[in-house]
């Protein structure tokens, strides 16, 4: 049996530079992964299984990579165990992440010997935050997620997560769908600037998908603003939301949590960096 942990990522900045002809959205982010995941343990079976508590097995997007995988390289069957942690459809990569995850220990359980270029091109075909899964920790992401330029470790103390219990159907179409506006792409050279330069980041960082997201979560506007109300000045949105996340000092990250928690319908996490 192979056991692997499946890290969740933040945006810590995302801009959407464009519509594109394929119709996805060229976009420029910088994108982590944080100290929190899911469990995943693997082992050859007589047939596909997958144990995992809140959505069905053939809508998991782990089931999809086994089936590609096994057409694909004539592999066995496979049982999974998935133990999930990172909150579903919460902006925080959680079935990206499961995804780059089984494709890595399938290349390494059989021996294909995949190169790069070959696991990245197999996790686009499930979602473009994928390939970001597949390699180091901090990366510059551009295209539609497959430009990617991996870069140091940002200079972070600690980020408080704070999950709101928010579902909408089709959350990242729908959210990328309502865009109004665009921007160039200059705020996030200047945050990948700053973290190749090790400066210390003090605040959470601009996300072109948050005014959609408002315009998409009932109630996602509020619940920043009561944030706010409650001192969390420092606040951005992850990915397409509905996660907000704030970078703190450990001591304050414990201080916030707690009254959060006390005061909205939140689940809040202090995390580390990878």
């Amino acid at each position: 049996m192979i056991q692997s942990k499946s890290y969740a990522k933040i945006n810590l900045g995302l801009e959407v530079l464009s519509k594109r002809t394929d119709g996805f959205h060229n976009i420029s982010s910088v994108i982590t992964k944080i100290n929190l995941f899911d469990e995943i343990s693997v082992e050859i079976a007589n047939k596909n299984s997958i144990s995992q508590e809140g959505i069905l097995q053939k809508e998991n997007i782990i089931f999809k990579v086994i089936n590609y995988m096994q057409n694909k390289y004539k592999i066995n069957k496979l049982n999974i165990s998935v133990k999930k942690n990172i909150p579903y459809s919460s902006g925080l990569g959680g079935g990206s992440s499961n995804a780059a995850t089984i494709i890595k220990i399938i290349n390494d359980l059989f021996n294909l010997n995949l190169d790069s270029k070959e696991i990245f091109d197999i996790g686009l075909l499930f979602g473009s935050d994928v390939p970001f899964f597949l390699g180091p920790n901090t990366a510059f992401v551009r295209g539609r997620g497959e430009k990617l330029s991996f870069i140091p470790k940002p200079n972070i103390e600690n980020i408080l997560l704070i999950y709101p219990k928010l579902n909408i159907e089709n959350k990242t179409s729908t959210v990328f769908k309502n865009i109004k506006t665009f921007t160039d792409g200059n705020i996030q050279n200047e945050l990948v600037k700053k973290i190749k330069n090790n400066k210390i980041i003090f605040s959470s960082q601009f996300n072109g998908l948050e005014e959609s997201a408002f315009n998409s979560f009932e109630n996602l506007r509020d619940l920043k603003n009561k944030l706010l109300s409650l001192g969390l000045t420092n606040i951005s949105m992850s990915g397409a939301g509905p996660s907000f996340y704030s970078i703190l000092s450990k001591t304050e990250s414990i201080i916030m949590r707690k009254k959060i928690e006390d005061n909205t319908n939140t689940k809040c996490f202090s995390l580390d960096l990878l």
